[in-house]
């Protein structure tokens, strides 16, 4: 069976295809929200000599998690 859904005469859409971009967009943030803490955490447990290998000070950890460059 299939399903047949039509725009709004104004070009928004339907509201189906709205809320599933609203979840999938919600979920996408969790995703990213959690493999920001994954890096943080693998950064944050790393000696100091090793974040010096890494060519990082301990008080960048937060940028670099952020910015998620490099393997870590």
């Amino acid at each position: 069976m299939n399903t047949l859904t039509l725009p709004f005469p104004s070009g928004r859409g339907d509201r189906r295809s709205g809320f599933l971009h609203f979840v999938t967009s919600f979920v996408d943030g969790i995703r990213e929200g959690l493999a920001l803490a994954a890096r943080y955490e693998t950064l944050a447990s790393k000696s100091d000599s090793e974040l010096a290998r890494l060519g990082l000070r301990r008080e960048q950890i937060p940028q670099a998690a952020l910015a998620g460059r490099g393997r870590y």
